[in-house]
């Protein structure tokens, strides 16, 4: 484990305003995540989990406090520096997959490495090795609508995967998914986790994901408590 931490979060609050009214929906959060750890944020509907991943994955700015990733205060950094963390730095994976529908598994994969700028026969090479990492190098060429859910959300890791980004924030990645597929699932993060030494924050209900977490955390009234 490196000894400098990959997020420091100090004091950290999102607050949503308008017209009618002004909702707090975190207060004042401190969180710290090195790299190769692991953490799970649980909490009933509703208590800002969500909002605390999308700051975390730089996709939303906190109303106060400062977060910073790898020794960088995000909120400092301009539009092209976010970018490039959120695209090489950082892997998503969602309730929903959000695989694009008229592309194929492969095509799906590959499309982080465009975004970057890399030519298609090295994104596609990757996202081959990658797909055949998580077990789909039998659905390369079928189209996202021809997989099932657990192989959906198993393409969608692989997604996450393709640049070796330090982190993934998995954001109720069981969720949709029937025990069987999400016990795969978990065991798949578990196995990036630990192989790759990566990085993972997973918001979850699901309380065998949450407990095979190195540290968990609860998000009641705004605020994070370590369990």
């Amino acid at each position: 484990m490196n000894d400098h931490p990959l997020y420091e979060l100090h004091g950290v609050g999102r607050e949503i305003r308008d017209a009618a009214e002004q909702l707090t929906i975190l207060k004042h959060i401190d969180f710290q995540l090195h790299l190769g750890e692991s953490a799970a944020i649980i909490g009933a509907s509703g208590s800002g989990k969500s909002t605390l991943m999308h700051i975390l994955g730089a996709l939303d700015k906190p109303s106060w406090g400062r977060i910073s990733f790898c020794g960088k205060d995000i909120q400092d950094l301009d539009r092209q520096e976010t970018n490039r963390i959120r695209n090489q730095d950082i892997g998503f994976v969602f309730q929903f997959h959000h695989l694009l529908p008229e592309f194929t598994t492969l095509e799906n994969v590959a499309m982080p490495g465009l975004i970057y700028g890399a030519t298609h026969a090295w994104s596609r090479r990757e996202a081959t090795e990658t797909l055949s990492m998580v077990g789909l190098e039998n659905r390369l060429h079928h189209r996202a609508t021809t997989l099932s859910g657990g192989e959906r959300q198993r393409a969608a890791i692989a997604r996450a995967l393709l640049l070796k980004p330090k982190v993934i924030l998995a954001d109720e990645p069981t969720g949709n998914l029937d025990e069987e597929s999400g016990n795969k699932v978990k065991e798949l993060l578990l196995h990036v986790h630990r192989t790759l030494n990566t990085s993972l924050v997973v918001v979850t209900h699901n309380q065998d994901l949450a407990t095979a977490m190195q540290r968990r955390y609860e998000l009641r009234g705004g605020e994070l408590f370590a369990l």
